[in-house]
């Protein structure tokens, strides 16, 4: 109940190793899925091995279904059925991060689990600690989700909000800079170098940031593309937003 299935060896292997990600069955559809499963399996402590379910066969076919009745999902016979983490509070989220360096995205009303997935795989590859949502108009847990991820669902906090502009008042209050990634920004992304405490805020395809997200920014940044091209996909915007952030100037 209120679970979901993920898929693929990435997915699968990441929730194992996450003693927080609670696993109600692991799957495989083929002798090699076993054998990897027993050799991740191998490398974990022997608590949390010991508190994960048995390895179960399951048809190839069966797997093939998992992801819905137009997808055909791409397993590499290794299959989980898992529960949803129980992600911490935002006040404390920033408790245990206060005056460190961080990195934060904030996705404004970005829906599509697939996006959200590609950009948390941006995230994990960039430092980034947490993703912040919403409650409402929010992409959900869920396993295609994970998929997109590639394993960095468990390997970062994704955190949801009441109220987006409020959790941006919160984190400025906690001398966190807030820019906002916009197609009409004052500054380019090169200008997010070299801030130690940052979060991106996100906009959806097509609407981008609201307004009440917009105003709340310290500023906002633009990717500059070519003028025929009319934008890009947010999880590309977040991977270029990331990497600027990461360097100390543009070469």
């Amino acid at each position: 109940q209120n679970g979901y299935m993920i898929w693929g060896r990435h997915a699968v292997f990441s929730a194992l190793e996450n003693n927080d990600r609670r696993v109600a069955q692991i799957y495989a559809a083929s002798n090699d899925g076993v054998s990897d499963l027993q050799s991740r399996l191998g490398t974990l402590p022997p608590e949390r091995r010991n508190n994960l379910p048995p390895i179960q066969r399951i048809e190839r076919q069966r797997l093939d279904d998992v992801a819905g009745p137009h997808d055909k999902a791409v397993h590499q016979g290794i299959a989980a059925a898992v529960w949803p983490i129980e992600p911490p509070h935002l006040d404390d989220f920033l408790a245990l991060n206060h005056n460190a360096p961080l990195r934060l995205l904030l996705l404004d009303h970005v829906s599509d689990p697939r996006n959200v997935g590609a950009i948390m795989r941006s995230a994990r590859a960039f430092g980034v600690a947490a993703v912040i949502t919403t409650f409402r108009h929010a992409a959900e847990e869920n396993g295609a989700l994970a998929r997109a991820a590639s394993g960095a669902l468990d390997h970062l906090c994704y955190l949801r909000v009441t109220n987006l502009a409020r959790a941006i008042q919160r984190l400025q209050q906690d001398h966190i800079t807030v820019a906002g990634l916009a197609g009409d920004g004052d500054k380019t992304v090169a200008s997010l170098s070299g801030i130690d405490r940052l979060a991106v805020v996100l906009g959806a395809e097509g609407s981008g940031l609201r307004r009440l997200s917009r105003d709340h920014c310290d500023y906002l940044v633009r990717i500059d593309i070519d003028r025929n091209s009319d934008s890009l996909n947010v999880s590309n915007a977040a991977a270029i937003a990331l990497y600027a952030a990461s360097i100390p100037t543009f070469e």
